[in-house]
């Protein structure tokens, strides 16, 4: 009996052991499966993450290459770590779809994230004043407002006749604004490092991170129809001999094409004659630019000004005074750093200059810039009051930029 009774107490430890080996085996079964999957999970989240990026740099990618004049429907890049796959689709409401595939490190599984972005072409004159660096305004009242060329309602019949909208924007990419006790009728757009001081009125909305985009200017190597461009030097006309009258010399337009333009002569482009200028002295200071034509049938120029310094004073340098700001563009290359306009005078036009230094000189009680200006940096004296015409938006653009973004 005793002998029976030592072998059940035996076979009762060998059991215990037993269960508790097999119980210890399943925990830390368990906790390899645990880690395991915490590792697998760690690694998928980080694959995740990872997945993102290598999408962005597809909408990165596209972009680029339309905005440097490309064209595509589908784009592919390998990157370190993972791949990417960009499709373009136009229309009305071009749009960028990019997929990002990420393989795993641990369990070798791909991970893909998707983003779409709805892109827009950005017009260079969305705006009315705007400035890469500072804008500096001096002076009271109502320094900017905005009215419609193409509005019977905003305009006498195509000319500024007063009208103060609401829609007078300014914006500074990276510089400082302040515009003393002046009212900005319109809101005022500051790039991410840009700042304001808080001074005057602005009647509208402060953004603070506005995304704007303004390229160098640069001579036309082709036409409208695609042709290369032929440049010919204007046409000369003077009058008098110099003997019992003076001799003037001037340019009269009376065909379209394109010129160039080596001396500081009055310019005179005729009614419904387009013509495009490359203006090659380093200090262009014409005494006159008169476009004929009015409102119905006005001349058109477009001004390329190579370097130096623009100047314009004086009461008979008023631009496009007698029709639309559409019908004066004023393009300023890399090389030009300073505009200036002063006298009595009332300008119409429109100027893009992005590394000129803009100074306004109003000398009298209404000087006025009515059209949209982008410059380096911006300083109004005096007088002078800006009134952009809303309908420049229509004309030239920067390129696309990203409108709206989600992952699909």
């Amino acid at each position: 009996m005793k002998l029976s009774r030592s072998n059940r107490e035996q076979a009762s430890v060998l059991l215990v052991t037993m269960i508790f080996v097999m119980t210890l085996g399943v925990i830390l079964y368990s906790y390899l499966a645990l880690v395991q999957n915490s590792q697998l999970g760690v690694a998928r989240a980080q694959t995740w993450n990872a997945a993102l990026p290598i999408a962005e740099a597809g909408i990165e990618e596209g972009l680029a290459c339309l905005n440097s004049g490309g064209s595509f429907s589908t784009l592919s890049h390998s990157l370190n770590g993972g791949n990417y796959q960009v499709k373009y689709f136009g229309g009305s409401s071009p749009c960028l779809i990019s997929t990002g595939v990420v393989t795993a490190p641990v369990g070798g599984q791909s991970v893909s994230r998707t983003v779409k972005v709805v892109i827009s072409k950005q017009g260079l004159f969305t705006k009315g004043l705007v400035a890469l660096n500072d804008i500096r305004m001096n002076g009271n009242s109502i320094a900017s407002d905005s009215w419609n060329s193409e509005d019977p309602t905003e305009s006498d019949n195509g000319l500024y006749n007063g009208y103060s909208g609401t829609n007078g924007d300014i914006a500074s990419v990276y510089g400082f604004v302040n515009i003393g006790n002046q009212t900005i009728r319109g809101s005022l757009y500051l790039g991410p490092t840009a700042s304001y001081d808080g001074s005057g009125t602005i009647t509208g909305t402060i953004y603070t991170d506005a995304n704007l985009q303004y390229p160098d200017a640069a001579l036309p190597t082709t036409d409208t129809n695609g042709n290369a461009v032929v440049w010919t030097p204007a046409p000369t006309t003077t009058t008098g001999t110099g003997k019992g009258k003076s001799a003037n010399s001037f340019h009269d337009f009376t065909t379209g094409g394109y010129y160039t333009i080596s001396d500081s002569y009055p310019v005179v482009v005729e009614p419904g004659v387009n013509v495009t200028l490359d203006i090659q002295p380093s200090n262009w200071n014409p005494t006159s630019l008169t476009i004929n034509g009015g409102t119905s049938n006005s001349g058109n120029v477009v001004l390329y000004v190579e370097s130096g310094s623009l100047t314009m004073a004086g009461n008979s340098s008023g631009g496009a005074a007698a029709s639309r700001p559409k019908n004066l563009f004023i393009f300023g290359l890399p090389g030009v750093t300073s505009i200036t306009f002063s006298g009595t005078s009332t300008f119409v036009g429109v100027i893009y200059a992005p590394e000129a230094s803009m100074t306004l000189n109003g000398g009298g009680n209404n000087n006025n810039l009515i059209g949209a200006a982008v410059v380096n940096s911006a300083t109004m004296n005096g007088h002078y009051k800006f009134h952009y015409d809303t309908s420049l938006s229509q004309y030239y653009y920067s390129g696309f930029i990203v409108s709206s973004w989600e992952e699909l």
